[in-house]
């Protein structure tokens, strides 16, 4: 097993001592680095949720290259106005460091930047893909020693609890009139689509008890008439799919096509558990995408965990019905995500989910399903949180992490993702690294990792 490490959004605090922090990655089983957003002078997303500012305005890597955007047909970028050419300067030497000592290396997001879309929705816009695939291409043929670029989603939205929409989208916003030319032009009727998902609100506002005892957890066509049985609906998640697989697809012809060198792209979901609700088909993606990054999230509270979409999802559909239990909440929760998760039975025992029998079934199940539909098991990276506050959640220790790692492992897992550097601690660094490389001596190491609690 071995691991990325990812250098979000600060890149400055790696290029400041790189060597020393080069040489207790690599000691640790560290063979590739995630940098990004490319940008100098990044806001910080601190623990309240709220971005801080640099002591300067963010600024590009880069000067656009015209002939670029030309070739695509697109508006090229205004260039930065604070060059920071020392900055610039240390960031090659930086990068071709790193090449030469054989890290595999990924901007995050490198595709941000570019010239604005047509006004249409962006995974249909024409105009949005050839200016992403310009500003892809510009990017990694000004950077050669950079192999690809990693796309955080694109997903649709996974969650229904109304409080937590200002963290990750709704599934009941996600048809804005934008769609309307996008979805007509996969063959789909844009107002039956909208029908059905004002449809399905309204079911998950009047569960029947009874009919979740009868079709609750019972597989495809239990989970079909659970939810009435509605064609359209199917067609829905399946316009979810076909229009996250159109987007993946039109940017990696447009790249392949238009470029002087190979360009990696590399792309990131929710874990295979949610992904079809979020459209990502990785059967589908994985003929487009160079490497998967499914997120195997697990923590409650906060976003993007596990445990945490569960309680969403069985505490706000207890609060659409009265009289549901959470046994029945959760047993919708199981129709539409196919897990059972071990010795939960309500909402209190997520607070003791994870436990062994958890990263056994849960985290082999969520690593097994991503394998199987790539030739290679180094194209799964699945990005890994844990530590004192993973993504606004609940701290996971690193007993956690060493067993879901090893979880993964024992399902044939060669790499993960560990997000991020900023926030990694001593004891994640142990367990890391003595799963990965060497592991790490902190009173004989020059590394010690930062541990800042910055999301």
């Amino acid at each position: 097993m071995k691991l990325w490490m990812d250098v979000m959004r600060d890149m400055e605090h790696l290029m400041d001592d790189y060597e020393r922090i080069f040489d207790g990655w690599q000691e640790g089983g560290v063979d590739g680095l995630v940098i990004g957003p490319p940008v100098f002078n990044a806001a910080k997303l601190r623990t309240d949720l709220q971005y801080v500012k640099g002591e300067k305005e963010p600024t590009e890597i880069f000067d656009p290259n015209p002939a670029v955007y030309k070739r695509f047909g697109v508006e090229t970028p205004s260039p930065p106005k604070n060059k920071e050419p020392q900055k610039r300067a240390v960031l090659r030497k930086m990068l071709q460091t790193a090449k030469d000592r054989g890290l595999s290396i990924f901007f995050f997001n490198g595709h941000a930047g570019g010239s604005p879309g047509r006004g249409g929705h962006p995974f249909f816009d024409e105009h949005s893909h050839a200016a992403t695939c310009a500003r892809i291409v510009d990017r990694l043929e000004q950077f050669p020693m950079v192999d690809g670029n990693l796309f955080d989603g694109p997903e649709w939205g996974y969650e229904i609890a109304p409080h937590h929409q200002n963290h990750r989208s709704s599934i009941f916003k996600d048809l804005p009139e934008t769609v309307r030319d996008g979805s007509q032009f996969l063959g789909y009727d844009f107002d039956a689509l909208v029908a059905a998902k004002d449809r399905l609100y309204a079911l998950l506002h009047n569960l029947d008890v009874r009919r979740i005892g009868l079709h609750g957890g019972g597989g495809f066509t239990g989970t079909l008439h659970l939810f009435g049985s509605d064609p359209d609906l199917i067609a829905w998640m399946r316009f979810r799919v076909e229009s996250i697989t159109h987007y993946l697809r039109s940017i990696r012809q447009g790249v392949d096509c238009n470029t002087t060198r190979p360009i990696k792209l590399v792309a990131s979901f929710r874990s295979a558990a949610f992904a079809p609700l979020c459209g990502c088909d990785f059967a589908q993606l994985s003929d487009y995408l160079d490497v998967i990054l499914p997120k195997h999230y697990f923590w409650q509270r906060g976003f993007d965990g596990l445990l945490g979409t569960v309680y969403r999802y069985v505490e706000t559909l207890c609060e659409w019905n009265a009289g549901l239990s959470d046994r029945d909440a959760l047993a919708v929760v199981k129709s539409l995500f196919g897990f059972d998760l071990p010795g939960v039975n309500d909402r209190g025992d997520l607070e003791y989910a994870l436990t062994p029998e958890f990263y056994q079934r849960i985290v082999g199940q969520e690593t097994r399903r991503p394998l199987a539909v790539v030739d290679d098991p180094d194209r799964i990276v699945p990005w890994v949180d844990t530590g004192r506050m993973p993504h606004a959640g609940d701290p996971m220790s690193a007993a956690d992490l060493r067993n879901l790692i090893l979880a993964a492992q024992d399902e044939g897992l060669t790499h993960f993702l560990y997000h991020h550097h900023g926030n990694l601690t001593a004891a994640e660094w142990v367990v890391m690294s003595e799963i990965c490389g060497n592991r790490w001596e902190p009173r004989k190491s020059p590394y010690t990792p930062p541990d800042e609690v910055v999301l």
